[in-house]
């Protein structure tokens, strides 16, 4: 019998919450997969994995999966989500930034929308590179600027004073000149992507990001008018993004998809 995952508020990401967010954003991480090659047998790392969307999709390939990520409550729902699944990864805490591995150690190594956000951009780049075999590919899934969830973290950010500016690290990622000036020594190939989330409305889609987005979930109870101005801003910017679906809405997730390859 496994453990359950920890409760929903042990860390600040809100790590079982925030799994209602991932689990729907799982198809990109299979995709980046599919895109990466990965075969069985391959050495993988899986860099600021979260509750582990792109190792598990890993471990579905055959591959020896290692994931890392410095939320002990992501790494927790990881963990739950292997043992329930039958699906080995061996999980570390560790920071992008400096990677507890020796160099060379992986034949791939894959972020989807974590590595990116980590505040040192070169360091972290630096970090992936040194990882990584020489001839082995770095796979990434970055959000685009101008996408909903740039235009998210902009109404974040406005709404929530003193919470991060996560456009930067949009900005810094998510376009194929900015990757090429981060791996000079690589090649970069990439591609825009998008994933289209259902939802019976846009309203429904914003309420759910709200309770799920732990760092950006404001005091539903503060009188000072915050929860409302954040539900109105977000709805805006997933609105922005949203066609119509039959009785339902689909809402666009733009992102980049790249593949850098180490020099041998």
């Amino acid at each position: 019998m496994t453990s359950p995952p920890p409760a929903p508020d042990t860390t600040d990401w809100a790590a079982e919450r925030y799994q209602t967010l991932a689990a729907r954003l799982q198809p990109i991480s299979e995709a980046l997969c599919a895109t990466a090659d990965l075969r069985a047998g391959e050495r993988v790392l899986d860099v600021a994995c979260a509750t582990g969307n792109a190792a598990l999709a890993a471990a579905r390939r055959g591959c020896a999966v290692t994931a890392v990520d410095l939320d002990p409550g992501m790494l927790a729902v990881a963990r739950h989500r292997s043992a329930v699944e039958h699906l080995p990864i061996e999980v570390y805490a560790g920071d992008a930034q400096r990677l507890p591995f020796p160099d060379r150690s992986f034949d791939a190594v894959l972020s989807t929308y974590g590595a990116m956000f980590a505040p040192d951009t070169g360091a972290t780049a630096r970090e992936l590179a040194r990882v990584c075999r020489p001839g082995g590919r770095i796979a990434l899934a970055n959000w685009s600027p101008g996408g909903v969830i740039d235009e998210v973290f902009a109404a974040l950010h406005h709404h929530l004073p003193g919470s991060p500016d996560l456009t930067r690290a949009v900005d810094a990622w998510g376009t194929t000149e900015k990757l090429r000036a981060l791996f000079p020594a690589a090649r970069v190939t990439t591609a825009a992507r998008h994933l289209d989330l259902r939802s019976t409305s846009c309203e429904a889609w914003s309420e759910t990001f709200l309770h799920s987005f732990g760092p950006a979930a404001p005091d539903l109870a503060d009188a000072s008018g915050t929860a409302t101005a954040l539900r109105a801003g977000l709805l805006r910017a997933f609105g922005d993004h949203t066609s119509p679906d039959g009785p339902g809405v689909r809402i666009r997730h733009a992102y980049l998809e790249a593949v850098i390859t180490p020099s041998p």
